[in-house]
């Protein structure tokens, strides 16, 4: 990751450590932030993905343009790499910045090498709700966009 794009992401985390900011000085995500991330590429869909059904029962999709081919192939060391999505899961996945140049989705799965109950996945999907950046969904919410 550039380390323009990386200060992107820590900026808020060492502003919000620092105390409060004069007004002129405050940094609004959707003025500030957000047009500098945001997805602006036509044909939002997944570039990617890493299998690790077999070994961990979850795939990760990439959907983001940040994601180049050099990159995913390097954030797949554990898994198989292709061009193709993951394999929809009835569980869901957890959506990290939807509409972002970093967008994926991690998926759950049922089987595999540590398949994951429902019961689990009800929590992965109230962690993932509980994040600002993140989002559960379906194969069933991904139709409907």
């Amino acid at each position: 990751m550039n380390t323009k794009l990386s200060s992107i992401f820590l900026l808020p985390l060492l502003l919000a450590s620092c105390g409060d900011l004069p007004d002129d000085q405050n940094i609004d995500y959707e003025d500030d932030v957000k047009p500098l991330i945001e997805e602006t590429e036509a044909g939002h869909k997944v570039r990617g993905s890493c299998n690790v059904i077999d070994s961990k029962s979850t795939c990760f999709d990439f959907i983001g343009s940040v994601f180049t081919e050099d990159r995913m192939r390097l954030s797949c060391t554990e898994g198989t790499f292709s061009f193709d999505a993951c394999p929809y899961s009835d569980l869901g996945g957890c959506m990290a910045t939807p509409g972002t140049i970093s967008e994926s989705i991690s998926w759950l799965y049922n089987y595999g090498g540590q398949p994951i109950t429902a019961e689990e996945a009800s929590y992965s999907a109230m962690a993932c709700n509980a994040m600002d950046a993140g989002r559960w969904v379906t194969p069933a919410d991904l139709l409907t966009q």
